[in-house]
């Protein structure tokens, strides 16, 4: 996998959040407040490799708060990812390696050392075996308390996209029987299968694809496109539809980090804000 396309492109964003930093199920999590008082729905986000220490990832989550009515949940890297977080300098060093010139050149190879030094025990820590489990324990806990009269929907990004798409497989219930989530939408995936992974999801599940994007190739891209429309096509009168989105232009990471000076690209961010929020108000 290319560095440069991994889960760690991207830009800083600029804001100030209004959610608030506490323990929800012994996991340490930025959560955003309905502001009605009376959420419509729980939101929890699976993050990118930045988790809730990233100011975009909290500023995403009042957004949708704000947007849809919802109660949204952003797990913390510390515990959700066994204690691995990629700082945010990572994405300094991946723009740096990109650039052109002789002083660049000589500076590439101490990014690059960086990199390695944050993204393999990224990788190692926090492969699939090690936070499927967390990322299930919490869903069930979630569904059995704050969640058990309301609708329950996740949204992943990145790498939070692959645990994301997975919850929608539907492959696992809570003690009575219920699922642990009622929807998913996911931007940007990393380290799916394909077509096995998208083949394989059940509930109302909404894709933001980024036209540019080495963990979603463009065969990759039409391949969970159809798939997904001829499931809708299927189970649509059953009350389940899915939905793709290709963003032409945007780049993998677009729905949270995309580059602000950047007015395309951030325009498909917004556009990708919107998706979501959309998804969830109608499943909801």
């Amino acid at each position: 996998m290319s560095l440069k396309q991994c889960c760690a492109t991207g830009s800083l964003h600029t804001g100030t959040p209004t959610g608030r930093r506490t323990k929800v199920h012994g996991l340490d999590c930025y959560v955003a407040d309905a502001p009605s008082g009376s959420p419509k729905g729980i939101v929890v986000i699976v993050p990118d490799a930045f988790g809730i220490e990233l100011l975009n990832n909290q500023v995403l989550a009042d957004a949708y708060a704000k947007e849809g009515n919802f109660q949204v949940a952003v797990g913390s890297p510390l515990t959700l990812r066994a204690g691995q977080v990629v700082p945010v300098e990572v994405m300094i060093s991946l723009s740096a390696i990109s650039k052109t010139g002789l002083w660049n050149q000589l500076y590439k190879f101490g990014h690059a050392v960086y990199l390695m030094r944050h993204m393999l025990p990224f990788f190692y820590s926090c492969r699939e075996a090690v936070c499927k489990p967390r990322v299930r324990a919490f869903m069930h806990a979630l569904r059995a308390n704050e969640a058990a009269n309301l609708p329950v929907g996740a949204a992943g990004f990145c790498w939070g996209g692959n645990h994301v798409t997975k919850l929608c497989w539907n492959d696992e219930k809570t003690e009575d029987g219920k699922r642990l989530v009622d929807c998913g939408f996911i931007a940007h995936p990393s380290l799916l299968t394909y077509p096995d992974d998208i083949e394989k999801v059940t509930l109302p599940l909404s894709c933001a694809a980024a036209e540019h994007d080495q963990q979603m190739s463009a065969a990759n891209a039409k391949s969970t496109e159809d798939i997904l429309v001829a499931k809708s096509a299927k189970t649509k009168d059953q009350g389940v539809e899915h939905e793709f989105v290709m963003y032409p232009g945007a780049h993998h990471g677009f729905a949270v980090r995309a580059d602000e000076e950047d007015k395309e690209e951030a325009a498909r961010g917004k556009e990708a804000e919107a998706q979501a929020v959309a998804w969830f108000s109608k499943r909801f």
